[in-house]
């Protein structure tokens, strides 16, 4: 297998690479400048639960500045605490995810996600959560990675659970 190029090969993102895990070391490992197909699955987990459970502004008129709603200001997803889920349209919901992850995740393909509301006995028992079923492509060379999540919104509390499901 031919090696891969310094652009192809999987970085971690900028915030993991101003992060010094080694203090003491007076060099960076050229090791660490690269990262494996599963840790860049951990590093998304992780971004993404940092996502889900940040809040975005509330309503805000966004005409005067209409780039800035989807830029780090609006990062997160709408204020959910509180709610109950008669109250919250699951599928306005699940476009708001899908477009928190467009915004926000780039090793994410685009054109590969799909959020898809899951209802399950679990969540019937517990009024108020909300479950999606989150699906896509991590960019990765030379074949992209599958990802396959679950995320539980609890609307009392506003915290959200991600986890990866089985592939």
């Amino acid at each position: 297998m031919s090696t891969l190029r310094a652009q192809d090969r999987l970085q971690p993102a900028l915030l993991d690479r101003l992060t010094d895990d080694d203090v003491d070391a007076k060099k960076e490992s050229p090791e660490s400048r690269v990262i494996s197909r599963g840790r860049l699955r951990e590093l998304v987990l992780r971004d993404l639960a940092w996502l889900f459970n940040a809040t975005s502004p509330g309503l805000i008129d966004w005409s005067r500045a209409p780039h800035a709603r989807n830029s780090v200001l609006n990062y997160g997803l709408p204020p959910l605490s509180g709610q109950t889920a008669s109250t919250i349209d699951p599928l306005v919901l699940a476009a708001r995810v899908k477009q928190a992850i467009l915004d926000h995740e780039p090793r994410i393909l685009p054109a590969s996600l799909s959020v898809e509301v899951v209802l399950s006995e679990a969540q019937m028992d517990h009024h108020n959560q909300i479950g999606f079923r989150i699906s896509g492509q991590l960019w990765a060379q030379p074949v992209p990675l599958e990802l396959l999540l679950h995320t539980d919104i609890d609307l009392e509390t506003g915290r959200v659970a991600v986890r990866e499901l089985n592939r």
